[in-house]
């Protein structure tokens, strides 16, 4: 009884003390906790206890040795862009040579002597074969040099041929068998240029203000060259005119209309356009030669003005906008705020290190291979891509962009854009991380050298390396129900990619060489970035959308050309076979008396190159296969690789028509020619102008017709789409739905999926089949699932101490 009662007196107590504890453990735990989360968003990893096992971060531990080494080297391969000291050795050898007199960039001026762009020349593929089977003990690397030559008379553009890298003896002249182009080139189609950009503001641009600057003041309250503040100025959009549409292969048109110089200027074009002549090497003999505004084309500044001052003329008057977070081009977030408050997207962590390996611009990846580099003329390029050590590219390369516009006033009727014209590689620079890469991608810098710099400029991240889990399955299969077999099999497609993004101008264009882990490698080139716009006029509505105040949008077709050279089991005994779908009506096998309607296939061998040209025709659909003819798997199929095509385009323009001879890769979705070292791109740098007689012919590459069966087979990849403005591409055109590309994966080429080897497959499974009863077991083949706080992001403090790294803080142009 005394127990009892002592239990009765102390009941109410003790649980009001068992509440205290408890409360102030789960404050303790939500202290904890809080704190837990407050320190992941940070980025800084929580203390562990004292008695729990601390957790790691991300990538702290490498399992498989993976390194990173992106010095230049002493021997550069083969494949290498030149170094820093071959670019240094080559300027001064160019500077002293007695016939190339190489320009100073102090001194430089359009009627000089001076270096447009300097890149390698990757020797003879024999020579390379020959070298990487150990045949040859050594090959040569040299270098291709653009040189303007305005201190020739007549001024041309010449190419040479410098080398042996690293100690340059000798430049020659580039042969036309060896580049496939003729060699000096006319001046009148030389690549656009700095020099030349400030010869044209400093002559007939000065020139036109001091005959119409009432009219732009009056009209847009600023002048091209009259301002106090060059802020103030009006800039321009200059759209080249190429020599076809001149009539003439010597003269050099360009148009340039005029913008507001705010964010982005582009997107604020004023209805005023200039056509000027910029013939020869003497900026003071340039001219105006035609006058556009609000919608008329006037031959002379002197008849513009006459026009203007009468009574019915119509005029503009336009305010410039005020710069603001608000305003409609800029990039600062604006709308309602989403999620309504701060809370970080998902990131990709990599928990056990990286699983790739570069040594110098050599690759390693799980099964794959690969070198890299950026051409400073054409882009990003692989070479020697091999799967589980075999070869199955020797080349896969960027060959042209172009996008060509139309509509009614001269600006967007002229503008056709071959963009080698600014040199591509130059163009890929200042990749961010957690924008444009994750945050765990290795960054790889660029070097290059021409007239604007006298040592060699280095970009920062011009490529960026990652692999990526694209949370797309690569492959899964569930059989729930016992009699099924009652398992479960499947990964993610975790793939490598290998990124730049070319801004040219006011696009961007973004390309991934990506390698899956199931022996598929996929190129994909998404167009994004501002769109190229116009001043709004009734009569342009056949041609796009107002998407803005006074702007059009006006259409567009985006092309990309690529270059693939595909070794199947060795460079020779390739072949290329269409497998064509096809319906047919045969008897039913059950019921002869029947019949019923199939699809069956046709194998046709391709025997020469225009029997290989594919214009796609959806009536008849095809697989495109190359295969080695004397190489087999187990079950006796020819052993191959697939070309599959999206974003296949065609050009409507009449072939041989104004400037679409500039661009007759266009014409086909696929080309397939013999391999010679010659014809290493199916366009060239001069594009933009020299549609009248085109520096480079890519229909001869096929037009003599050789034959395709047992060689060396190069395959030409045309993509496109094109585009329409709207209103939702502003103040960016989204890359989504914009993908090009093309796979090149395997056909009967393995026994099975290569990914069947990947560790980063599960499959689960009964533990006991006889007993499902005793629940299932989940197969990681080795892969942990412990967890690794994720390191602090490190761009602020990479910017606060290189702020080149994406913004130019010192005015360095090192861009043509």
């Amino acid at each position: 009884m005394v127990a009892e009662s002592t239990l009765k007196h102390w009941f109410w107590p003790i649980l009001a003390l068992v509440f205290v504890v408890l409360s102030i453990g789960l404050s303790i735990a939500l202290i904890v906790v809080c704190r837990q989360r407050d320190d992941l968003q940070s980025g800084v990893a929580p203390v562990a206890a004292a008695s729990a096992e601390k957790i790691p971060v991300c990538g702290a531990t490498n399992l498989n040795g993976n390194t990173i080494n992106l010095t230049e080297p002493a021997f550069p391969t083969l494949f290498h862009d030149l170094t820093i000291q071959e670019l240094k050795n080559l300027r001064k050898f160019l500077e002293d040579h007695p016939d190339i007199k190489a320009a100073k960039s102090s001194t430089a001026k359009v009627g000089s002597s001076y270096i447009y762009m300097m890149d390698l020349i990757v020797p003879p593929k024999a020579e390379v074969l020959k070298y990487m089977e150990g045949k040859e003990s050594t090959a040569s690397r040299s270098a291709r040099v653009m040189m303007l030559r305005g201190d020739l008379s007549p001024p041309v553009v010449q190419e040479w041929k410098c080398g042996p890298l690293p100690v340059v003896f000798s430049c020659e002249l580039l042969r036309k068998e060896e580049i496939n182009t003729r060699n000096p080139i006319p001046f009148s189609v030389r690549p656009f240029n700095t020099l030349e950009m400030d010869a044209i503001v400093q002559n007939p641009l000065k020139t036109l203000d001091s005959k119409i600057s009432r009219l732009l003041l009056e009209s847009y309250n600023s002048t091209f060259t009259q301002c106090v503040n060059p802020k103030d100025c009006l800039a321009f959009a200059a759209s080249p005119v190429g020599t076809a549409l001149a009539g003439n292969i010597n003269d050099r048109g360009m148009w340039l209309f005029a913008l507001y110089n705010i964010s982005f200027p582009y997107l604020h074009p004023l209805g005023f356009g200039v056509l000027l002549q910029l013939n020869g090497a003497d900026p003071t003999k340039w001219t105006t030669s035609k006058v556009y505004y609000n919608g008329e084309v006037y031959d002379t500044a002197e008849k513009l003005m006459t026009a203007y001052d009468t009574a019915a003329f119509k005029k503009i008057n336009m305010t410039k906008p005020v710069e603001s977070d608000k305003l409609f081009s800029t990039l600062q977030r604006r709308g309602d705020p989403q999620p309504a408050n701060p809370q970080r997207p998902p990131t990709l962590v990599e928990p056990d290190g990286k699983r790739y390996s570069v040594q110098y611009r050599k690759v390693t990846y799980l099964n794959w291979s690969f070198h890299f580099r950026m051409s400073a003329y054409t882009g990003p390029a692989l070479y020697d891509v091999r799967f589980k050590g075999e070869r199955i590219a020797y080349e896969v390369a960027l060959s042209e962009i172009a996008a060509f516009y139309s509509g009614h006033s001269p600006y967007p009727q002229t503008t056709n854009f071959v963009d080698s014209g600014s040199l591509l590689g130059t163009q890929s620079r200042a990749l961010v991380p957690g924008a444009d890469c994750p945050a765990t991608a290795t960054l790889i810098n660029q070097t290059f050298l021409n007239q604007n710099g006298e040592a060699p400029g280095v970009y920062d991240a011009a490529f960026c390396l990652f692999e990526n889990n694209n949370g797309n399955p690569l492959r899964r299969h569930l059989s729930y129900s016992l009699n099924q077999g009652g398992f479960y099999g499947g990964m993610l497609d975790s793939a490598l990619t290998l990124r730049s993004a070319l801004t040219i101008v006011n696009y961007d264009y973004i390309i991934d060489f990506i390698f899956h882990q199931n022996g598929v490698m996929e190129t994909k080139l998404m167009p994004t970035g501002y769109v190229l716009t116009n001043f709004y006029k009734d009569v342009e509505a056949a041609y796009g959308f107002k998407i803005q105040n006074n702007i059009i949008g006006n259409i567009h077709h985006h092309l990309a050309h690529f270059k693939v050279d595909l070794d199947i089991g060795g460079s020779a005994l390739n072949r290329f076979q269409t497998l064509d779908i096809l319906q047919e009506t045969v008897q039913r096998t059950d019921d002869p008396t029947k019949q019923i309607n199939q699809n069956r296939i046709n194998r046709m061998l391709k025997t020469t190159e225009k029997e290989a040209v594919i214009d796609y025709d959806f009536n008849t659909p095809k697989y495109l296969i190359v295969y080695n003819n004397a190489s087999e798997n187990a079950l006796k199929e020819k052993k191959g690789f697939r070309i599959h095509i999206e974003g296949m385009s065609k050009s409507l323009l009449p072939a041989g028509s104004d400037n679409e001879a500039t661009i007759p890769w266009s014409r086909h979705q696929l080309v397939v020619t013999k391999q010679k070292d010659a014809e290493a791109r199916s366009s060239s740098n001069y594009g933009m102008w020299d549609s009248e007689d085109p520096v480079a012919n890519f229909t001869q590459f096929y037009e003599d017709d050789e034959s395709i069966v047992d060689q060396d087979l190069v395959f030409w990849i045309t993509t496109g789409t094109y585009h329409i403005p709207r209103s939702e591409d502003l103040p960016l055109t989204p890359a989504i739905a914009n993908h090009l590309g093309f796979f090149i994966m395997p056909f009967n080429y393995y026994d099975e999926c290569p990914s069947m080897a990947s560790r980063d497959a599960i499959y689960i499974h009964h533990t006991d089949m006889k007993d499902p009863s005793k629940g299932v077991t989940v197969e990681r083949y080795g892969n942990t699932v412990g967890q690794c706080t994720i390191p602090k992001p490190t761009l602020e403090a990479d910017l606060a101490a290189n702020p080149d790294q994406v913004l130019e803080s010192r005015r360095v142009n090192l861009v043509n």
